[in-house]
């Protein structure tokens, strides 16, 4: 009996890892946890960054671009743009929206005060998906040169924000969180304007 269990080998003292000497161990035994490198998580924030910023940009083509051109040419003549529909609709969804980005920039604040770098990220993320759905409102006649010029202003706030994140400074980033509420409230002026 003595030969057999010498030829087995002994058992190790640890309960939780139990494996025989020499041989590998229990696959129960816990192991060194491996934590996501910074690298990964910088590149994935990034990544979706760049789909926020191609879903606006899909959203709202630019003049000569494909989609752009083709609906130009479907109608030979323009049709006649008539001021009396009812805007209320874009007034509810921009209402909505701009509501929803000020509370994204609220809880840009209460992490900065919370000194939470990474909740910083996904707030940077929730202003581009923000901004993205602002980008797919057509704003009505009367009020579309200033919309689309206070749209351009927000863009650059957002992007101001994730450059103060990107050089982790909390001065720069409140900075250009007051920046933002500037541009919003002039937004909120632009759609209190609609008829």
């Amino acid at each position: 009996m003595a030969a057999a269990v010498a030829h087995a080998g002994t058992m190790t003292e640890n309960l939780a890892a139990p494996h025989r000497d020499g041989l590998p161990g229990s696959i129960l035994a816990p192991t060194k946890r491996r934590g996501v490198p910074a690298w990964v998580l910088v590149v994935s924030v990034l990544a979706a960054f760049a789909l926020g910023w191609a879903g606006a940009s899909y959203a709202n083509p630019s003049v000569g671009s494909p989609a752009v051109t083709a609906s130009a040419t479907e109608s030979a003549t323009p049709e006649p743009v008539v001021d009396d529909q009812d805007d209320s609709g874009f007034v509810r969804v921009a209402s909505r929206d701009l509501d929803d980005f000020s509370d994204d920039l609220d809880d840009l604040d209460t992490t900065l005060d919370e000194n939470g770098f990474w909740r910083l990220l996904s707030n940077a993320v929730e202003l581009n998906f923000n901004v993205s759905q602002l980008l797919q409102h057509e704003a009505p006649a009367s009020v579309e040169e200033d919309w689309a010029a206070e749209m351009e202003q927000v863009q650059d706030d957002v992007d101001a924000i994730e450059a103060g994140i990107a050089a982790s400074s909390d001065a720069k980033v409140r900075a250009a969180v007051a920046d933002a509420r500037d541009t919003l409230q002039r937004l909120r002026g632009v759609v209190a304007r609609v008829d």
